[in-house]
């Protein structure tokens, strides 16, 4: 079977993490932008390295940006309304996380991206947290054993 052929058989999945690696871009920024697990990415390179019948991944996303332009996609990409609605969804999302307890750091996504000075106080203020937390719990348990003697 030739190569384009074989590349024609990659699903849309291996088609752009391939696309991604051949730009330059490691398992986890690929991982990032798609929305799924490093190594879930790691796996698709995996298949179509193999389906590809090449050495390694760096092959496999040079061949893909080679022969891959002139080939039709196997799925049709997101029409300007569905991602109108995703962006939407997301950005609802983001403003719900930032309205709520500042306390404690955002998790996952750009939101996790911050300056250092912002991490230092992110982190200051757990530290603080668990230790009024130890501090209640110990309270708790001498004011338990004091009741009980």
């Amino acid at each position: 079977m030739s190569k384009p052929e074989t590349i024609d058989r990659l699903t849309e999945r291996q088609r752009a993490c391939l696309e991604l690696v051949a730009k330059g871009f490691t398992s986890k920024e690929i991982a990032r932008k798609l929305g799924i697990s490093h190594s879930t990415v790691d796996n698709h390179v995996l298949a179509a390295t193999q389906l590809l019948g090449v050495a390694d991944r760096r092959e496999a996303g040079r061949l893909v940006a080679q022969l891959g332009q002139q080939l039709p996609r196997q799925a049709a990409g997101l029409t300007d309304e569905e991602k109108t609605s995703i962006v939407g969804v997301q950005e609802e999302l983001q403003q719900q996380i930032s309205a709520g307890l500042k306390l404690v750091p955002p998790i996952g996504g750009k939101l996790n991206e911050q300056t250092l000075g912002h991490k230092t106080i992110q982190i200051l203020s757990l530290a603080f947290l668990s230790t009024m937390v130890v501090i209640a719990m110990a309270l708790l348990i001498s004011g338990a054993f004091k009741a009980f003697r």
